[in-house]
């Protein structure tokens, strides 16, 4: 192992994830938000700023292309994140930059170009998470002319074809191709041209791409995916992989089943990081911060949970006559007998407890607010618990998915992050200009001190 990935592999690392007001649903009620955020480029800036100044390795833009009028207010109204990275790549200097983009309602070669040439701008610090988009009552599909929703098998074939096109796109060029040698009247070296000429069964891709390697030669690759087509594709392909388990046992299970599929694929495990999605919830005592999570759902109306629902469950169940503190059990989402394959994490967390959580909790765990309880408390609590997942191999670093931003960011960042650098698990500087060098990747960085 190459000594900077050595270094990166003994520190926690960082994503922050960042949509809009924040991660729970009623975040833009809430008196101290800006409800425009998602739209808002100078607030984009700031809170970029403080994961920068943070040194997390990297921000984290999701997004759905499955959007009506029961659609979270986070997800509505917001940027397209390929064009968010490339803008906050010339206004920031370090921290990587990560878009999603599905590989089911988009093209390779448009895509490798925009995605690179975000890169480019940025000097090397963009990331491309791979999704496979699911989809609500064909919403999605009806916005791409198409009248259904690709399957999940076939989306996931689909998508290791779009990931390699892609991958074959970035690499039409060798390093130094372009020799821009006015004399000999030499533009580029044609024989560090590579032409694709991709044939397969759902992309025929001539190539090459239009624009050669970025600084770190192209974007770092990172998926989420806990169905075995989906943990397949990030293991062959992703460095960074995001799951989400409500404890430590779950969670190193998942991670060391990663690894050995990338293995199996050849790879070096240590180049993959687990990243556990968690909610953490920082205050002065364990009282206060439950009391902030208790002020944010109670802006949450019923209606918003039971559309939600509604729609996620692709009106299997009628909700008619339940609010939404309704328990599980009474709702009959038990009975279902084909549940969504995404489902199966919040099944794993709610089982053994259908009588007692909510529908209003179920909301809060399939919409991504964690609230994992190891993660919500005092500073000195938040960064015990983070240690003790780091060292129990439960995870290599965390995507930080905060309720309420810029806040709960603010306080994570100037209270957790100094107590983990104290103890050298979170790094004081970053050690390279890439993306791909926070995690000891970058080629042009290997063996460095």
């Amino acid at each position: 192992m190459n000594q900077t990935l050595t270094r990166e592999r003994q520190q926690i690392h960082f994503f922050a994830y960042l949509v809009g007001t924040g991660i729970h649903l009623a975040s833009w009620r809430h008196e101290t938000a800006f409800p425009q955020a998602s739209i808002d480029f100078a607030h984009q800036v700031e809170l970029a700023g403080i994961a920068e100044e943070a040194r997390f390795d990297a921000i984290f833009l999701g997004d759905s292309l499955a959007i009506d009028e029961t659609s979270n207010p986070g997800i509505l109204n917001r940027f397209d994140p390929i064009g968010l990275v490339t803008a906050l790549g010339a206004v920031t200097s370090r921290i990587g930059l990560i878009a999603t983009s599905s590989t089911s309602y988009d093209e390779p070669f448009n895509f490798a170009r925009a995605a690179l040439t975000a890169d480019h701008i940025s000097g090397g610090r963009v990331g491309w998470n791979i999704v496979t988009t699911r989809d609500l009552t064909n919403s999605t599909a009806g916005n791409f002319s198409a009248d259904q929703h690709f399957d999940h098998s076939l989306r996931y074939r689909r998508a290791e074809e779009f990931v390699e096109v892609t991958q074959g796109l970035w690499n039409s060029w060798g390093e130094d191709a372009f020799l821009y040698d006015k004399e000999a009247g030499e533009f580029f070296d044609r024989h560090k041209l590579n032409r694709l000429n991709y044939r397969g069964e759902f992309f025929k891709v001539a190539g090459p791409l239009n624009i050669g390697p970025s600084p770190q030669h192209s974007p770092l690759l990172a998926q989420a995916g806990t169905s075995g087509p989906g943990q397949k594709l990030g293991a062959r392909f992703a460095n960074a992989l995001f799951a989400s388990h409500p404890d430590i046992p779950q969670a190193r299970q998942y991670r060391e089943s990663v690894r050995a599929q990338a293995t199996a694929f050849g790879r070096n495990p240590d180049e993959i990081y687990v990243y556990q999605a968690i909610s953490p919830v920082v205050a002065d005592s364990r009282e206060e911060a439950l009391e902030r999570i208790r002020e944010l759902d109670s802006l949450i109306t019923d209606q918003q949970v039971l559309d939600f629902l509604q729609e996620y469950f692709d009106g299997q169940l009628d909700f008619t006559g339940l609010g939404a503190d309704a328990t599980v059990a009474q709702s009959g989402i038990p009975t279902i007998t084909q549940p969504r394959t995404d489902f199966r994490s919040a099944g794993e967390q709610i089982h053994g407890r259908e009588d007692e959580v909510t529908l209003k909790d179920l909301y809060s765990i399939l919409t991504g607010d964690k609230r994992n309880h190891d993660f919500i408390g005092t500073p000195q609590h938040v960064a015990d618990s983070l240690e003790r997942w780091h060292a129990a191999g439960a995870a290599d670093g965390f995507n930080l998915m905060f309720s309420l931003l810029p806040q709960d960011l603010e306080r994570f960042a100037t209270t957790v992050i100094p107590i983990l650098q104290e103890r050298g698990l979170a790094r004081t500087e970053y050690s390279g200009t890439t993306l791909k060098s926070h995690l000891g990747l970058d080629p042009q960085q290997k063996g460095q001190a």
